[in-house]
């Protein structure tokens, strides 16, 4: 399964199916959806990666890989919480779909819902 870009049910679908399976999305699904939510954002890409640039981007960039690289079905309501604050202070017109922490969110909803 590969992320397809700019797809945001198929990309919950394919966390969900991950939880299912107990599975980690791939490094390129990872750095697919960080790129997209700069992009939703509005940054400059090149200060997620720099943490010289903005220390709130690296520190974003951090968390999300941190909770991304997790079993899908372990995601869980605390993930989503640290990760949507870490997501507002880096950038200031991030909007709610499509963004890591929705895509998480949605997960650590669904992993309720089990």
């Amino acid at each position: 399964m590969s992320y397809q870009p700019r797809s945001t049910l198929q990309f919950r679908n394919n966390v969900h199916e991950r939880a299912r399976q107990g599975q980690s999305l791939s490094n390129e699904e990872i750095e697919q959806i960080t790129r997209e939510t700069v992009e939703l954002a509005g940054a400059d890409p090149s200060s997620v990666s720099t943490q010289s640039q903005n220390p709130m981007h690296a520190q974003w960039a951090a968390s999300a890989d941190r909770v991304l690289h997790k079993p899908a079905n372990r995601i869980s309501q605390a993930d989503a919480k640290e990760l949507h604050n870490v997501e507002m202070r880096a950038f200031e017109n991030l909007p709610a779909q499509g963004s890591v922490a929705s895509h998480v969110q949605s997960q650590a909803d669904q992993n309720d819902r089990v």
